[in-house]
């Protein structure tokens, strides 16, 4: 070749991004023609790669949790959290956005997804926000960062992607992004308490104990899910495939029997828009499974590790390229293809530094989580900003705060890797 294939990619990639060309199909097109273009490799690959990285027991946890996160959506059980959270935080200046974070936090713990979340929550709590008298911004972003906590959190998407990439334990992974969701929830909380105080938002009427076990009672349901998911797959119950399964079954069973709020018309909605994520999903692993084999195939993960490593030979400088980097990539493409194209390139760095793969796990999906709060990517932040009813630049100067918040807590668990990692050596062995 003319061009070091490691160029060629890189040119190809951004090429094909910027005419617009979905994700899947880049990947894809992008592996086929280097494949092509190396007589050393034979074409017949490209048909044994894709199907094989698709082909993965794990991967049907991804679209049983999204059934489950669509049930709770269509059989509308955010506004059972979300009453349940004002109970609990709404007293505090600036309640509904309290209340907005707090209800992110557990209906995390259901979806799996920020986009779920986003939608769910924001299509209820915004326009109660807006006229409580907070500003459009200002609720869509909080709105749009807290749901981030759902890529943290387990039963996270992004996590479950992360372990098959890396070959880690999902139930690892899963007990390490409980105390850096809280932490995120806190500090996302304490910059929405400053905001408020200083823009004089309201409260939302004085705490009341009876109010918190009436609406406790309600949301006493949904709330069973994270539980059973957690424990069943930290305590060896089962598996988080059959997790998704059960999570599926009984978030169905909750909104068609008790709540009776799922119609059979909403059930094949959930069907149908899960399944199209899924079909979404499986093609993007198949194809950066193939652009990943191609890389590796040409030890262009070791050069580019070799290529950090020789910026300097201090961890820290390391980590923080590592941060960056990902970062970055968060604002230019989605959490599924980043993880499935981006972490075979760097878990060798990350291996070599003696990082722990759960903890870079971590690292890794907060990261993308900050950089997908930014254009031009953002689609959280589109979701929010089509709910406010406001433009992608008047969401900017509240959310930049929220930004700040959740770089700390980056930051937080940069340096102290027990954060991520104590939960899971208690609770693991």
């Amino acid at each position: 070749m003319l061009i070091e294939p490691g160029y060629l990619i890189l040119i190809l990639l951004v090429v094909l991004l910027t005419i617009g060309i979905p994700i899947a199909y880049v990947l894809g097109i992008t592996a086929m023609l280097m494949i092509f273009l190396d007589p050393a490799v034979m074409p017949m690959i490209m048909g044994l790669i894709p199907f094989g990285g698709a082909n993965n027991y794990l991967l049907v946890a991804a679209l049983l949790f999204m059934i489950a996160g669509e049930v709770m959506n269509q059989g509308k059980i955010a506004e059972k959290l979300i009453a349940f959270a004002s109970s609990l935080v709404g007293h505090i200046r600036g309640g509904l956005a309290h209340v907005n974070i707090l209800t992110s936090l557990f209906f995390s713990e259901i979806s799996g997804t920020a986009t779920s979340d986003a939608a769910a929550i924001g299509s209820v709590m915004i326009p109660q926000m807006k006229k409580r008298g907070y500003s459009a911004a200002f609720a869509a972003a909080v709105t749009s960062t807290s749901a981030t906590m759902a890529i943290i959190v387990p039963p996270s998407l992004n996590l479950i992607l992360y372990a098959y990439v890396a070959n880690a334990s999902i139930a690892e992974l899963f007990a390490a992004g409980i105390l850096p969701g809280f932490l995120v929830c806190f500090l996302l909380v304490m910059t929405a308490y400053g905001l408020a105080v200083w823009k004089g938002y309201p409260t939302e009427g004085k705490f009341n104990f009876s109010r918190v076990l009436d609406t406790g009672k309600d949301a006493a349901l949904p709330l069973t899910l994270p539980i059973l998911i957690l424990f069943g797959i930290l305590g060896g119950i089962f598996t988080a495939t059959e997790a998704g399964a059960v999570a599926a079954l009984w978030a169905i069973l909750m909104a068609s029997l008790f709540y009776r709020t799922l119609t059979w018309e909403n059930f094949l909605d959930t069907l149908r828009i899960s399944g199209k994520r899924s079909a979404m999903l499986m093609f993007i692993v198949a194809t950066s499974t193939l652009l990943g084999w191609y890389l590796t195939n040409q030890r262009i993960p070791q050069d580019i590790a070799m290529a950090i490593l020789g910026i300097s030979d201090n961890y820290w400088v390391i980590l923080l390229a590592i941060n960056v980097f990902f970062l970055l990539a968060g604002t230019i493409v989605h959490g599924t293809p980043a993880i499935l194209m981006l972490v075979p390139i760097f878990l060798p760095l990350a291996d070599q530094l003696g990082i722990d793969r759960v903890h870079f796990g971590l690292i890794v999906t907060i990261n993308l989580g900050i950089g997908q709060q930014t254009p031009p990517v953002a689609s959280v932040v589109l979701i929010t900003c089509s709910i406010a009813r406001i433009t992608i630049m008047q969401i900017i100067p509240p959310l930049m705060w929220f930004i700040g918040a959740m770089l700390i807590a980056l930051l937080l668990i940069n340096v102290f890797p027990a954060i991520s990692l104590w939960l899971p050596s208690v609770l693991l062995g």
